[in-house]
């Protein structure tokens, strides 16, 4: 059975990343909680399941809500958790979805970009369905 994440479990497994990542590099983050455009966002996940995201569009088409996790690097919006909630609104023709940014307040030696390029991740539509 697939079990998808509440509100609340959004927001703890928010405060949860924002905690291992001021752990991990030593800085200070900032979380903030707004709509952003999914065409702002950019994913770091190639691979979704079929069977989750056929779940996560329904679920969405009656009211299912839990924001994605971002983190904001060098202006850009770089998925860390959520990429089957994202590729479904978008998919169900929505322009905007409901995040919690989390942004580091001083540069960080991070390899999300890196890794999202290697990865040739540009946009929502550079994901692969894979099929069980």
């Amino acid at each position: 059975m697939i079990r998808l994440i509440t509100r609340e479990e959004a927001f703890e497994r928010a405060e949860r990343i924002k905690k291992e990542n001021e752990a991990l590099y030593g800085v200070p983050f900032d979380m903030e909680h707004k709509y952003l455009p999914l065409e702002a966002l950019i994913p770091t996940q190639w691979e979704l399941n079929e069977k989750k995201l056929l779940v996560v569009l329904q679920e969405i088409v009656h009211g299912y809500d839990a924001p994605v996790i971002v983190l904001e690097h060098k202006g850009n919006y770089y998925i860390l958790d959520g990429h089957h909630r994202a590729y479904a609104r978008k998919k169900l023709g929505f322009s905007q979805i409901e995040t919690i940014i989390l942004r580091p307040l001083r540069e960080i030696p991070t390899k999300i970009e890196e890794a999202a390029k290697r990865a040739r991740l540009k946009t929502l539509d550079d994901i692969v369905i894979a099929k069980e």
